[in-house]
């Protein structure tokens, strides 16, 4: 199952405000993972399946009638997101990685157990 991720918004000035939260800005790929019907699939952003491109991420022991919100990121030896490792991995045709450690970073949890949360407040489902 798709769900349109949020992006980013761009701001013309800093703010102060404690009803907003700051996370990092990873160098991966913007992914949404969904378990229905026990079989897990992953989408880009635009809506393309990628679920071959990660079996490693196929195993993720998590409820039926979840779909998550993250980033796929591949880091260094040193546990810093490595961009162009990334896009490798993601144009090559082979699913063995090389260097570097693959990790699915999840934003946000947009549905559990088929049941949709978006409606709670973020720091609830974080």
């Amino acid at each position: 199952m798709f769900v349109s991720p949020m992006l980013l918004q761009r701001v013309e000035q800093p703010f102060d405000d404690d009803s907003y939260i700051t996370e990092l800005k990873l160098d991966g790929i913007r992914l949404i993972l969904s378990k229905f019907d026990n079989k897990v699939k992953l989408y880009t952003r635009h809506n393309n399946e990628v679920t071959a491109k990660f079996p490693e991420l196929l195993t993720f022991d998590i409820p039926d009638g979840t779909v998550l919100d993250g980033e796929i990121i591949v880091t260094d030896q040193y546990g810093k997101p490595d961009f162009e490792a990334m896009m490798a991995r993601f144009q090559s045709k082979r699913t063995l990685m090389g260097n570097g450690t693959l990790s699915y970073v999840v934003f946000d949890v947009i549905q559990c157990k088929g049941k949709p949360v978006n409606k709670l407040p973020l720091m609830d489902r974080k």
